[in-house]
């Protein structure tokens, strides 16, 4: 069973013009922006593996997550 989504009419001519807009503008990205993380330089990746593999990661988790237990869901 399919489900397609259709959307008021007078809606997705809204939708469309303020997509126009906002690509107008420069405020609209074409397509996937990428992997967070992407533009990382080789220096701060090491410093990033370094830093978790020291466990010092970890451990400022859990600190954080200790005054907050909700945060460790999310």
């Amino acid at each position: 069973m399919a489900t397609q989504i259709k959307l008021d009419p007078e809606l997705q001519r809204t939708v469309e013009r303020a997509r126009a807009a906002a690509r107008e503008r420069g405020e609209l990205v074409e397509g996937p922006s990428g992997i967070a993380g992407d533009d990382l330089s080789p220096e701060a990746r090491a410093a990033l593996a370094e830093w978790v593999a020291s466990g010092d990661y970890d451990r400022i988790v859990a600190e954080i997550t200790s005054d907050d237990p909700d945060i460790a869901t999310q």
